[in-house]
């Protein structure tokens, strides 16, 4: 395979990170064209025959990224409603399959550089939310940089700081190895100011996750001082989650929320709206199991629910979905939709989590940092859109499958003595 194809396409997928918070157009013009590239490459191996066509490493892969569009397809065709921006969004998942095909044959060293473009997207995440925090509101932050609201701003600045974290176990990858840990310390310590700044309540869901991916990663440890960590990191949490409830006004504000949805005094809160949506979701679903009631007809049954008195008139004029990528994909296309969204979040999980148990320290850190990646997106998934526009779909997909790529082994790679 001509060495230029795998060398552009890296090295534009490495960009992702770095724009995903700082730009709404980067994402989708990289998917597009690292697609085109990779498409040619395949056509250009078909008919030049650089290497056998051997497509079996992908299989896990496809079956996550191409399984939303066969379930739009099939919803579509029952529903006889198409949706051209539908169709475009589940599109950026697939061409996602050839990109990883081609950086599976990119060495493991220029993946490895993906830790700086994410650390460059805590930066930026983290300065775009203390400024926009400090001189104006939430409200703000969507008209700033990747133009995401402030919940999924939130959540990506603190899921990039994190990772930046972890590649401190890569150990150094420069001649100034101070300056290097201090920078990544840095950024992980900003991100977590930066969402306690924004008042994302969300976005600490992710804290736990990092916490078992850690303990999860802690390779030829003994029993008994993997135990002295797991108890170390649940005092931690136990201190974060009593600091964030008592000093965050925003957390108080769900006790209350839920006293007004109960009592039916003020339904249309914040925590309260969510729970109307999550509910209108629940009976779209039971209303067509199977195949769903098509995504571009949740305004539409709002509606009805509205004349039944399940939703106020304030949901059904201020939003078109359900704040939940899982109730979404359930609501929207049913069962199938709920296996499809779950294959996006778990089957890469799946992946990274048997890679963990590799002795070569950059597989298994890479492993940690994509667990983290799948894990956190599907929990934040659970109260945020976090696909709700087109622009975070290449945000996903290519961090995956470059993650992906970093952790697959490499034949006749020397694998490093167990200490």
């Amino acid at each position: 395979m001509p060495r230029l194809y795998v060398s552009l396409a890296t090295w534009l997928v490495l960009l992702v990170p770095a724009l995903a918070l700082t730009s709404p157009v980067g994402g989708p013009a990289i998917i597009y064209l690292t697609g085109l590239i990779a498409l040619t490459a395949l056509a250009a191996n078909a008919i030049r025959r650089y290497e056998p066509m051997d497509f079996r490493v992908l299989w896990p892969m496809a079956l996550a990224l191409l399984l939303p569009l066969a379930c739009m397809f099939i919803t579509s065709s029952v529903r006889g409603v198409w949706s051209g921006s539908e169709l475009e969004k589940l599109l950026r998942f697939a061409l996602a399959l050839p990109v990883l095909w081609l950086l599976l044959r990119a060495p493991q060293q220029w993946l490895k550089q993906i830790q700086w473009s994410i650390l460059a997207g805590a930066f930026a995440g983290s300065a775009i939310l203390i400024v926009t925090m400090t001189w104006w509101d939430r409200s703000a932050v969507v008209e700033i940089g990747g133009r995401y609201n402030a919940v999924a701003f939130a959540n990506l600045t603190l899921m990039f700081g994190m990772m930046s974290l972890l590649t401190i176990g890569w150990g150094t990858c420069t001649r100034w190895p101070r300056a290097e840990n201090a920078l990544k310390l840095l950024a992980g310590g900003l991100s977590i100011w930066a969402t306690w700044l924004s008042e994302t309540r969300s976005s600490w869901m992710l804290l736990p996750i990092l916490a078992m991916v850690v303990l999860l990663g802690l390779h030829g440890w003994h029993r008994r001082h993997k135990m002295f960590c797991a108890l170390a990191l649940i005092a931690v949490l136990a201190v974060s989650a009593a600091g964030i409830w008592n000093f965050s006004s925003r957390m108080h504000m769900i006790q209350s929320d839920l006293q007004g949805f109960a009592t039916s005094t003020d339904r249309d809160t914040s925590f309260g709206i969510r729970l109307q949506l999550w509910h209108a979701s629940v009976l779209m679903f039971e209303k067509s199991p199977v195949v769903g009631v098509g995504p571009n007809n949740f305004r539409s049954e709002l509606l009805q629910l509205e004349k039944q008195g399940i939703v106020s008139h304030t949901v059904v004029e201020g939003y078109g979905e359900p704040h939940n990528d899982l109730l979404a994909a359930l609501s929207g296309y049913g069962l199938l939709g709920l296996i499809s969204i779950l294959a996006l979040y778990l089957v890469p999980a799946g992946i990274f989590l048997r890679r963990l148990a590799s002795d070569d320290r950059v597989i298994r850190v890479g492993a940690q940092m994509g667990l983290l990646f799948c894990l956190g997106y599907c929990a934040y998934s659970l109260t945020e859109m976090m696909f709700r526009n087109m622009r975070s779909v290449p945000t996903y997909s290519l961090i995956v499958v470059a993650l992906v790529a970093l952790t697959t082994p490499r034949p006749g790679a020397a694998v490093p003595p167990k200490a």
